[in-house]
């Protein structure tokens, strides 16, 4: 699929990180972009919004402002927005200190579990469009 027809977005600080969810969501029917920084992750969405953000790493690391943006972003096409931590450092906070995720997950996530996050974000901006 082109950029233009429905990708996902992938971020992380560490390249381990990318390299593992890309090879795993290499399998499904979707592209996959990856973002280097915080600011291309932004300018990608501004430009051809995707229907699945991934921000792989602690959620406490990434810059408030492309947070923010990327909400925005996502409320406005209908983005899913999930962060991807890893399985020793999970942070469960509570609702009202959420900085704008749609979900929380922990790696190593299952082929099965990421491919029903894929689908159900697919599934959640098609439908919104078609409304």
């Amino acid at each position: 699929m082109s950029l233009t027809t429905g990708y996902i977005l992938l971020l992380a600080k560490q390249p381990y990180q990318v390299r593992i969810l890309a090879s795993i969501l290499g399998r499904s029917d979707y592209s996959v972009a990856i973002a280097n920084s915080e600011e291309q992750a932004v300018a990608q969405t501004v430009q051809h919004p995707p229907f699945l953000i991934i921000l792989a790493g602690e959620h406490h690391n990434w810059s408030q402002a492309m947070l923010r943006e990327l909400r925005t972003h996502a409320n406005l096409h209908h983005i899913t927005l999930v962060a991807l931590t890893d399985f020793h450092a999970p942070s469960w906070i509570h609702q009202e200190e959420n900085p704008g995720f749609d979900g929380f997950l922990v790696n190593p996530i299952s082929s099965e579990i990421l491919s029903s996050l894929v689908q159900s974000a697919y599934a959640r901006q098609t439908c919104y469009a078609t409304c």
